[in-house]
This record gives C-alpha cells, sequence and structure tokens, in this order.
C-alpha cells in the first residue's frame, strides 16, 4: 500500500470521528434544557418600634418648706391642649399648634401636660401652700374656686410647620408589607405661658413666658401599600369567534402609616424642655409674690362682688 493510499485511509476515518465529536460538543453546550432560574432576593426591613415617648423626668425639688406652711391656697389647672386644625380638646396644657399635630403626637402632649401638673403640684406644696387639683379649667367646682385664693393656668403654644414630603424609596417590611418611605423636615417652635387668675373671675393678674425658640429636625415616615383591582382590559374579538383581552388590572392605594418619627422627634423635643420648663416654674411661682397677688385678688372679688 503507497503512501498516498494510507493517508486517504486515515482522513477518511478522522473526518468522521471530529464530526461526531464536534457534534457531541455543541449538543452539550448548546441543550434545550433551559438554565436554573434564581429569583432575586427581597430584603424585608423591621418597621421601626419608638419606646419610651411617653415619660418625662421628674423635677428635683430643691428645697422643702412646712406643708401648709404658707398662708395660701391654690388651683392648679390641668393643661389643655387644642389643636387649631381640628378644635379637639385632649388633656394637656392649653396649646395653640400652628401645624397639624399626628395622633400620637397628640398622646405625647397629654403625657407631657399630666407631668407638668403633677411637679407643678409638687412644686407649691414644696413651697408650703395648699393645693386643688389638677383639674382642667371645666372641673374646677364653685366650692374650690371660692376656697382658693389663686389659680395657675399654664399655656403652651407649638409652632409646628412640616416642608413638603419627598419621596425617599419604596421598601419592604417584614409581614410581606411593602410600603412608601418620605422624608420631610419638622420645624417645632415653642412658648410656655403661666398665668395667675383670681379664680372666680379668672382675670389674669401676671403672665409669665418661656420662649424656648425654633428647632428643625429631618423626620422619616412610610406608608404602607395594597395592590387591588382597578378593572379589566377591552374584550376584543379575534376574528375568529373569539376574544382576546378581559384580563384584571391593578394598582396601588395607600393602607395607613407604618412608621412616623414624628412623634419620636416631638417627644424628644418635649423631653428636652421639660427641666427648662419646672426650673422657670419654680422661679416663677414665688411665695412672697404669691401672697401679694392674694391681697389683689381679694381686691377683685371685691370690686366684682364675688
Amino acid at each position: 500500500m503507497n503512501f498516498k493510499k494510507l493517508l486517504l485511509i486515515l482522513s477518511g476515518g478522522i473526518i468522521p470521528l471530529g464530526f461526531i465529536f464536534y457534534s457531541s460538543v455543541f449538543l452539550a453546550t448548546t441543550s434545550c434544557e433551559p438554565p436554573a432560574y434564581t429569583p432575586p432576593q427581597v430584603y424585608y426591613r423591621p418597621i421601626p418600634q419608638f419606646g419610651d415617648l411617653y415619660s418625662f423626668p421628674k423635677y428635683n425639688i430643691p428645697e422643702a418648706r412646712k406643708p401648709g406652711s404658707a398662708n395660701l391656697t391654690v388651683v392648679i389647672t390641668v393643661p389643655e391642649y387644642k389643636d387649631t386644625a381640628t378644635q379637639e380638646y385632649v388633656g394637656g396644657a392649653k396649646v395653640a399648634a400652628g401645624g397639624p399635630m399626628t395622633p400620637d403626637m397628640r398622646k405625647v402632649f397629654k403625657s407631657f401636660a399630666g407631668s407638668m401638673g403633677e411637679d407643678i403640684q409638687s412644686q407649691l406644696v414644696a413651697k408650703g401652700m395648699t393645693t386643688k387639683g389638677p383639674f382642667s379649667m371645666a372641673e374646677v367646682t364653685y366650692p374650690d374656686k371660692k376656697g382658693s385664693d389663686l389659680t395657675i393656668s399654664t399655656g403652651v403654644i407649638f409652632d409646628i410647620h412640616y416642608s413638603d414630603p419627598k419621596f425617599k424609596e419604596r421598601a419592604n417590611f417584614e409581614g410581606g408589607i411593602s410600603g412608601n418611605v418620605y422624608t420631610t423636615t419638622m420645624s417645632v417652635g415653642m412658648k410656655v405661658f403661666f398665668y395667675m387668675l383670681e379664680p372666680m373671675s379668672e382675670e389674669k393678674m401676671w403672665i409669665k413666658k418661656l420662649d424656648l425658640g425654633v428647632q428643625d429636625f429631618p423626620a422619616e415616615y412610610a406608608v404602607g401599600q395594597e395592590q387591588y383591582q382597578t378593572g379589566t382590559t377591552p374584550r376584543t374579538s379575534d376574528g375568529c369567534g373569539g376574544y382576546y383581552g378581559g384580563h384584571p388590572t391593578y394598582g396601588w392605594r395607600d393602607k395607613g402609616t407604618l412608621y412616623d418619627e414624628r412623634a419620636k422627634i416631638f417627644s424628644d423635643i418635649l423631653k428636652t424642655a421639660y427641666p427648662q420648663v419646672m426650673k422657670a416654674a419654680w422661679n416663677y411661682l414665688n411665695t412672697d409674690e404669691m401672697l401679694n397677688l392674694k391681697m389683689k385678688s381679694q381686691e377683685i372679688r371685691e370690686r366684682k362682688r364675688y
């Protein structure tokens, strides 16, 4: 067998083998089997919880006199909160608010005002006075007014404003809840007024003011979202006796607040202000000055014939 013939025989065997090998590799690498799908991992963040919104530090009395040693009986009114937007009253010092308070902010103020009334009562008792209350002004009875020398009332004016909310992100929360997260800037101004009144007529005899300034804080809140059916797509004939379309369409709508930092910020503001307010009350509610006002209170009663 000559060399050329041998070469032809070998070539005839190698080419088919190469084709078979190539085909096997091609089929292995271009299989019709679809690749395994790995869904994207969804991160579910916890919904923030804000604790300790409603407790305020007890005021430490600098000094105490013998109970009842001052010849003064004073009615203390529980501060009332007035929301200028809703005209609703809840417990707390009387308040005018320039911007809306959330329900949780109202609860914070109610606790603040309750603590304030209790501490003012403790201060007056420590100064030797006899106290009645704390009451709301509407709860003070005629005998309590008649048997008291003075009434102390407290008013708080808040100037609250928010910047236009800005959309921050859409997020998934624990429990499979979706929501939109927004940011805003919260501006809070605060002034506290102390009033000394003649109990029967409620005529003001002096007013003292504590201005706590204005503070700005960034705030964040999230609103839950739920999917709902908005309708269906139009049904259109396919020309063959059937139809296509008629599928449900969906949208998203708000479903309540998931969390709101504004109540926490408001609570922190009041916690910071509380010692200053109580210190001012201790200084303003001076026993000697109040004894002088007691005489003026008696003059008012005589003039008005109570």
